[in-house]
Formats: C-alpha cells, sequence, structure tokens
C-alpha cells in the first residue's frame, strides 16, 4: 500500500494562490516533522492550529513558503510532469530557506503543481497618507 498523498495549499486572500504537495509519509514521519517544527520559534502556535498533528504543520508551512517564493519570484503557473521535476522544485523552496530542513529527497515532498501570482499593478491601490 503506498505511503504516498497528494494535498492542496491555498492562500486563499490572494488570487486563491495554491501549491499541490505529494507527500511520501514513509519518509515525513512525526519525529521528522517534530524535528523540523521544533526548529522554528512559534512551534508550540502551528501545533494547535493543526490540531496538534506535526506531519500536517510541516505541510503547511512547505506549502506556504512555496507559494511566497512564487511570488518573490513575479508568479509561479506550471505542472510538475515528472518526480525527478517535483523533488527539483521542492530542492529549490528548501534552498531558499536557508536552514532547518533536509534535503528535499530526505523530506519526502514534491511540488506538483503552482498557481500563485505575485503582487502586480491592479492588485494595489495609492493613497495619500496622513
Amino acid at each position: 500500500m503506498s505511503n504516498i498523498k497528494t494535498y492542496a495549499v491555498k492562500a486563499s486572500w490572494f488570487n486563491d494562490a495554491e501549491v499541490t504537495l505529494q507527500v511520501d509519509h514513509s519518509i515525513l514521519t512525526v519525529e521528522l516533522a517534530t524535528e523540523i517544527n521544533d526548529f522554528w520559534s512559534d512551534s508550540s502556535y502551528r501545533l494547535l492550529k493543526e490540531g496538534k498533528d506535526v506531519v500536517r504543520v510541516i505541510i503547511r508551512m512547505f506549502g506556504a513558503r512555496t507559494i511566497s517564493l512564487a511570488m518573490e519570484q513575479g508568479g509561479w503557473d506550471f505542472s510538475n510532469s515528472s518526480p525527478a521535476a517535483g523533488l527539483r522544485t521542492a530542492q529549490e523552496v528548501i534552498d531558499d530557506f536557508g536552514e532547518g530542513w533536509p534535503k528535499a529527497e530526505e523530506l519526502g515532498i514534491s511540488v506538483i503543481q503552482v498557481a500563485a501570482d505575485s503582487v502586480g499593478f491592479d492588485d494595489v491601490e495609492l493613497e495619500i497618507a496622513a
């Protein structure tokens, strides 16, 4: 029986930005997820937000960072057709973190699809500040 599941992480506040992640739960274990979550501040807060499911915390964190990086780089809109491409994209996200995460192969998360725009001219308004 496969231990791989697919998840969607959405940022509905901005044009429904979304990333689809494929997670190998035989690699992303509770132990590994706890180690990653505990590395970053506010670990208890994240656990409460995800019903104390630390694996869901890490999937959500990774999805949020993927969307953020996509927006920083001008927006991404693609689908990875191969597992290798999904791991390469995941590694790009991990490299952008700089620390606190294992290599993509050791994490068990692949980026399957991303649809996230960057903030453009029509997304903002100009007002005179008081």
